[in-house]
């Protein structure tokens, strides 16, 4: 058999190259895909540093695009997609990166010229259909004043709600979309914030990790780019208490100029309706460490282990890991009663502070009483961290500041069945000082008794007893013996029934 020509062989793998370099075009491949992607962040106005909407735009960078999707830094998707899935998950194929980077190999070819204005799908927003019942604005503009550095703002809304209240929907508007990161809303009824906003000379106070106190509840609602307004399903709706404030932690990132932001939230009110309270609660929290305490010497790597096991059904719709800078990795999954697999929730297998985002799941997932939730958090003190903020590695205990550590995780859920007997708990999420401010919302008239429960509370006695009639009944239960922690309040009949149940964290008032 004769051998073949090394010349012709060397001419036909050139013209094999050349037609597949042809065959993956922008304007065939990479175009589809920046649209489905990247232009919802990258185009004018929005938060992306540079518009990719056109042939010229995205070819300009094409080198750029196929490292940070190659390295997987963009899209900012922090979530290992092969642990779990979430509904606002934002994750580029193997396939998709592939194409992006043997289209840069061939040289970019543009292909077949068609329109260059990107499809509706990726450009429009789903508009509410009725119009917002209170829309709440910052009072002034915001200006950010660290241009080349990540900032964090905190600015307290009052909502001049006379009445306790139910959200259907909520709506976050970033004022100004090239600086706005991320925004987290707690609800707080007292004037606890007044202190920390005389302290900052600008309009709302700086804080970095945190809002610097507790609240009534935490990641009451989170927004990050391109969220759109949130309606909770039929039958559900969040609460704020009369008089309840809007604690907005925003987060500015970095443009390289002075840029203002006002933004505002539109709430949607659940008029009428008898609802099941979604929450967001704390549940894994430096209190359920296997150790003692949320400690990580310098120049040391520590993973730090913490479980809770759900007192009653419930219903898990979203989880937001909260840490600072040392942390490098989170994995949090669940353990039912009965099974032997765990059910995974979420893995991280590299934290980005500055990329912090609330994680929806596709649909709401059911955990009876008796499940363990898990969660593993490692934190890396050395110099081999990228993020640690000390030039010289030095301690970390527990706290919101920038040589401070946390290790929170906070699950919004809801009861996973109706409350029995006409009874509705108020409670709040979070609990500081010495007594728990609650109220008890009634459809019949019945004896009640109140008891906390958890670790080791009250020896096992009841916490407080009393009549609660028809309506609104406001407890007030003193809790200055209860050490920090996880517990559930709950309320019996007088023959004893359990009627109704609800979790709370009990910790100081500047955190653990």
């Amino acid at each position: 058999m004769p051998h073949a020509n090394p010349l012709i062989l060397l001419l036909f793998s050139a013209l094999c190259l050349d037609i597949y370099g042809q065959g993956v075009t922008y304007y065939g491949d990479i175009k589809p895909i920046i649209e489905r992607n990247c232009v919802s962040c990258h185009r004018a106005g929005e938060v992306g540093a540079m518009p990719l909407t056109s042939y010229d735009q995205v070819s300009a960078y094409g080198r750029m695009i196929q490292y940070v999707t190659s390295s997987k830094l963009m899209p900012p998707w922090y979530a290992d997609a092969a642990y779990s899935h979430f509904s606002n998950e934002r994750v580029l194929a193997d396939m998709e990166i592939k194409t992006i980077g043997d289209w840069v190999s061939a040289g970019m070819p543009p292909g077949n010229i068609v329109e260059e204005n990107p499809s509706p799908d990726a450009s429009q927003k789903t508009t509410p259909q009725r119009q917002p019942d209170l829309v709440i604005s910052m009072a002034e503009s915001f200006e950010q004043y660290g241009i080349y550095l990540d900032q964090y703002q905190v600015f307290v809304l009052p909502t001049h709600l006379s009445e306790d209240t139910w959200i259907e929907g909520v709506e976050f508007v970033p004022g100004n979309k090239k600086i706005v990161r991320f925004a987290a809303i707690a609800i707080e009824p007292t004037d606890k914030f007044d202190s920390l906003d005389r302290w900052d000379p600008r309009y709302g106070f700086y804080s970095f990790g945190g809002t610097g106190k507790t609240t009534f509840e935490p990641y009451w609602y989170t927004w990050s780019p391109q969220q759109e307004a949130t309606f909770f399903e039929e039958g559900t709706a969040k609460f704020i208490p009369a008089g309840g404030k809007l604690v907005v932690h925003m987060h500015y990132g970095p443009t390289g100029r002075p840029e203002k932001d006002s933004s505002s939230i539109r709430l949607y009110l659940a008029r009428g309706k008898k609802a099941k309270r979604i929450q967001t609660i704390p549940l894994i929290n430096p209190y359920t460490l296997s150790s003692d305490s949320l400690f990580i010497p310098a120049n040391s790597v520590k993973t730090f282990h913490a479980s809770y096991i759900l007192p009653y059904d419930i219903e898990l719709m979203s989880l937001t890991p909260q840490a600072n800078l040392l942390c490098r990795s989170w994995e949090i999954y669940a353990k039912i009663p009965g099974t032997s697999a765990p059910v995974k929730l979420l893995k991280i297998s590299d934290w980005n502070f500055n990329w912090k985002q609330t994680y929806h799941l596709e649909h709401p997932l059911s955990l009876p009483k008796g499940t363990e939730i898990h969660a593993l958090a490692r934190y890396d003190n050395t110099l081999e961290n990228p993020c640690n903020p000390s030039e010289k590695p030095v301690d970390f205990r527990w706290g919101a500041h920038l040589f401070n550590e946390l290790f929170m995780v906070h699950l919004e859920i809801q009861p996973a069945h109706e409350d029995v007997g006409g009874v509705h708990w108020i409670v709040p999420s979070v609990v500081s000082g010495d007594s728990l401010e609650a109220l008890l919302l009634l459809d019949k008239t019945h004896y009640y008794e109140i008891q906390v429960c958890g670790q080791s509370a009250n020896n096992g006695k009841p916490l407080y007893a009393g009549i609660f009639k028809k309506g609104s009944n406001a407890l007030s239960l003193g809790i200055a013996d209860l050490p920090g922690g996880n517990y559930t309040i709950r309320a019996v009949d007088n023959s004893g029934n359990l009627i109704a149940e609800q979790m709370f964290v009990k910790m100081r008032e500047t955190g653990l």
